[in-house]
């Protein structure tokens, strides 16, 4: 399949592809490699497109696959040529830490393409925490990551998650605080008026047992916001031990479900995992 566009007025090649999310190394790229056409004629530089034009896009090539391959069992939430969707296990990274030895995400997708006869690089579009599980993001055409880095800068990738937290929430609200690094401890983080912004909406499904199961929705993606944001209202996350969580068999924060609209088809991909 490849990216096709009928121009609708009269526009500049280059200005237009900076428009579908395309950055200026990609687009000389795709001239490069010949993979533009106008009306079935190859482009290889700028140009107006007349309107009525078809202009038609090739993004779908092999690449090495760039980290080393472990295969294991993966589970696969959504699949086309262009994404794939993992629901990620608990206990995993996403990406190297700078020990080779350390088994990521990445190494799982990497094996999950070689035992598919796949060719892409790694490309994952956002990142969960070690302990977190659930829904994560996967590009599998590089002329794409710019798209999806797009969508994440501006909160168009819309990603909803279960925690369980001590005590009772009996209302929904919005928590609009700061986060920081924390400077007295490493790979941690706190509410602080010179942080940045951080937005997360609390929704409680149910109470047990002086528990109540909250659903969080970004406004933004700080790293640990959610964690952070319910520690500062007195809830934190059952088995988040580094926020003053209560001690369970893993922290239970869970990426239940994300949507965002896909890059070549405009249709509204929504994936959703088990919490369990």
């Amino acid at each position: 399949m490849k990216m096709e566009k009928k121009i609708e007025e009269n526009t500049n090649l280059d200005e237009y592809l900076q428009k579908l999310l395309f950055s200026k190394k990609d687009i000389h790229l795709l001239k490069m490699e010949k993979r533009i056409t106008v009306d079935d004629i190859t482009v290889t530089s700028n140009l107006v497109l007349n309107k009525d034009s078809i202009l038609e896009i090739d993004i779908i090539k092999e690449e090495e696959i760039d980290k080393k391959p472990v295969i294991q069992d993966l589970k696969v939430l959504y699949e086309d040529d262009f994404v794939l969707v993992i629901d990620k296990p608990t206990g995993i990274i996403i990406h190297d830490d700078g020990n080779e030895n350390t088994l990521t995400l990445d190494n799982l997708v990497a094996g999950y393409y070689q035992s598919t006869n796949q060719k892409h690089r790694i490309l994952h579009v956002h990142r969960l925490d070690k302990e977190t599980s659930g829904c994560i993001i996967y590009c599998k055409q590089s002329y794409l990551i710019s798209y999806f880095d797009h969508c994440m800068a501006n909160n168009l990738i819309k990603r909803n998650y279960l925690a369980l937290v001590t005590g009772i929430i009996d209302k929904e609200m919005t928590i609009n605080k700061k986060i920081g690094k924390d400077r007295h401890s490493s790979n941690k983080y706190r509410i602080s008026d010179s942080g940045r912004q951080a937005i997360t909406i609390i929704k409680p499904l149910r109470h047990q047992d002086n528990t109540t199961l909250v659903e969080c929705t970004l406004k933004t993606g700080r790293t640990h916001q959610i964690r952070v944001h319910l520690k500062s209202i007195g809830h934190p996350v059952i088995g988040d031990t580094v926020y003053a969580g209560k001690k369970h068999r893993r922290l239970m924060l869970h990426a239940c479900r994300l949507s965002f609209t896909h890059p070549v088809t405009s249709r509204k991909i929504q994936v959703e995992s088990v919490f369990e």
